[in-house]
């Protein structure tokens, strides 16, 4: 049986890989051992081998220049040594270029030449497909294969005022919510600046800071905001399911993405989205049809798409339209395709 090897082996803050290789096991043998085990037996092991890579934004990006391109030089030369022992070299991008990339270049290099090493990738969107096409010259297959999504991501989310009372937020006033990692690319002070012009509402920023310095600016900025608060810690997913029953409306203000894994999550749980007009979101929302779409990084244009879904008659109809979208990307629909996927990347050529 074909021995995939995922990397990394684990996702700390995203359930991502524990759900596709749940359904990818009857299929294949999952080996999630640390780099240290796995890239010994991917070197020296028998039969058909996949290293199927999501993230190496960490392994090549660090502050020092020269730094950095030590591991870039590491990192590519291990792939085609794994390449030379016949390892098939997968990637699933998850992001096009690093979230915060310190050194453009070096970075733009490395998805090349990952790219160059790859013998197939997979991307979840249409336009994520079209700008590797375009950015990076390359003759390595490109498929889509969405993000998948179970049908109660969080669990049962409880009742609307309940979820309220449970998290000690007034019971008067639309409540919007950002729900995810608290980092820099995700425009969050871009929705911090629209709630001056929307004091009728209140703002909860909830979930893990990955960047502490960041976190720091985020409270500065909101010192004389009265209707935002800043619950900055990483949620469970029982009081991350209170706070999306809680929310009148889930807003993502990214300034840049490949993919969302909390948009799709919120949609499968029937939760009212407010997104930027990035291309890949523009294939998971149709505005005033499965969410609300504003321009991206402009405040004005946020505030008014605010307003609009708050005012809309039938928001709840909405998020239910959001959750039958989905209805073909649900874990076991995407596991298969995967699994069609990556048995024929195995086939001898």
């Amino acid at each position: 049986m074909t021995t995939i090897h995922p990397f990394p082996p684990t996702l700390a803050f995203s359930p991502y890989l524990d759900e596709l290789y749940g359904v990818l096991e009857p299929h294949f043998t999952i080996d999630r051992r640390s780099p240290r085990h796995a890239i010994p037996a991917l070197l020296f092991g028998r039969g058909a081998r996949i290293l199927h890579v999501h993230f190496f934004d960490e392994v090549v990006q660090r502050p020092s220049r020269f730094i950095t391109w030590m591991r870039f030089v590491m990192w590519i030369m291990l792939l085609m040594l794994l390449r030379w022992r016949a390892v098939t070299i997968v990637w699933t991008v998850h992001n096009a270029t690093p979230h915060e990339c310190l050194h453009p270049d070096i970075a733009r290099r490395t998805t090349q030449h990952v790219l160059n090493q790859c013998h197939a990738v997979t991307a979840h969107h249409h336009a994520t497909r079209t700008l590797l096409l375009e950015q990076y010259p390359t003759t390595t297959p490109i498929s889509v294969i969405p993000h998948g999504h179970k049908a109660h991501p969080f669990g049962l989310l409880p009742q609307h005022q309940y979820a309220r009372q449970q998290l000690g937020l007034t019971l008067d006033a639309p409540l919007l919510l950002y729900l995810g990692m608290i980092r820099r690319y995700k425009g969050i002070e871009t929705l911090i600046d629209a709630m001056e012009l929307l004091p009728h509402a209140h703002l909860v920023i909830a979930g893990h800071a990955a960047d502490t310095v960041y976190l720091s600016e985020l409270h500065q900025h909101t010192a004389r905001r009265i209707n935002v608060t800043i619950r900055p810690r990483f949620l469970p997913d029982e009081e991350a399911a209170r706070y999306l029953a809680a929310c009148d409306l889930l807003v993502l203000p990214y300034r840049s993405i490949t993919t969302s894994g909390m948009l799709v999550s919120a949609q499968a749980a029937g939760i009212v989205c407010v997104v930027p007009n990035l291309p890949p979101l523009l294939e998971q929302v149709r505005d005033g049809v499965t969410g609300f779409v504003f321009h991206a990084e402009n405040s004005t244009s946020l505030i008014h798409t605010i307003e609009r879904a708050l005012a809309h008659p039938y928001r709840s109809h909405i998020g239910i339209e959001a959750q039958r979208s989905l209805a073909n990307n649900t874990w076991a629909q995407v596991g298969q395709q995967f699994t069609t996927f990556l048995n024929k990347v195995c086939q001898p050529s």
